[in-house]
């Protein structure tokens, strides 16, 4: 009769021979130097770069405001991200000296961008998110105060150099700038039909006057010929000038 006791098994471990302590030294520096490249290249590469610059002096004044867009590599999100930033300096020969350094301000997807003349703190931006979403933006001292919604007002904003326009008022109480004309009305379905609208339908009163769309019938003006300026303008509706306050 065989009798088996089930004993653990113990064994003494073994110390890592030297060939493979080589090789965790070698795997380790290799790390550390793969490590050390990737954090080099990043404070290298991700470095802001100005990309576009303003400046504009004061009539009779040695005061220079500088308005300057810079641009950064996020390496996380794999993007490159925009700030506008300005500042207000002192030229006395050959003597520059900074009185006013600006606090940073978003603008990524910004069509356009424009501080006040009068109040460099001031910052309208033109922010598009999306095909069909547009916002006009107000920021100041780095901070948004103030974002309104003009997807439904008119089309794509013009930002182009050659109708593309974004000013302040001189009291900075409103805003002008160029978009698309908005786009006319598309035909309603009988489903989102008013009263009014059906009982019209039914007696025949639509005609061809109608100003907006109605129960199966658009508004004729979505049906006139607009001309675009071709090349780059391909397909865009006639700018208009907004005004906004």
């Amino acid at each position: 009769m065989y009798t088996t006791l089930n004993s653990p098994v113990t064994s003494t471990p073994r110390s890592p021979t030297p060939v493979r302590q080589a090789i965790d030294k070698n795997t380790k520096a290799s790390v550390d130097f793969a490590r050390f490249v990737r954090e080099t290249f990043e404070d290298a590469y991700g470095q802001p770069a100005v990309v576009l610059a303003t400046a504009r002096a004061a009539a009779h004044s040695d005061v220079v405001t500088v308005e300057f867009t810079s641009v950064q590599r996020d390496f996380v999100r794999d993007i490159k991200r925009r700030v506008s930033n300005y500042a207000v300096l002192r030229v006395e020969d050959d003597k520059v000296t900074t009185l006013t350094a600006g606090s940073p301000a978003d603008a990524n997807g910004a069509q356009q961008t424009c501080r006040s003349s009068t109040d460099p703190s001031l910052l309208a931006v033109l922010r598009s998110a999306g095909p069909t979403e547009r916002f006009v933006e107000v920021w100041s001292n780095g901070a948004l105060v103030k974002s309104i919604s003009v997807s439904d007002k008119h089309g794509d904003f013009y930002g182009d150099s050659t109708f593309g326009s974004l000013a302040w008022s001189s009291d900075n109480s409103h805003l002008v700038y160029a978009a698309e004309k908005p786009e006319y009305d598309k035909a309603k379905s009988e489903s989102v039909t008013d009263d009014n609208e059906a009982q019209a339908r039914e007696d025949g009163s639509i005609g061809d006057d109608i100003v907006g769309g109605v129960a199966g019938v658009a508004d004729p003006r979505r049906y006139k010929l607009d001309s675009d300026w071709g090349e780059t303008f391909s397909g865009k509706r006639p700018p208009v000038l907004i005004v906004l306050n």
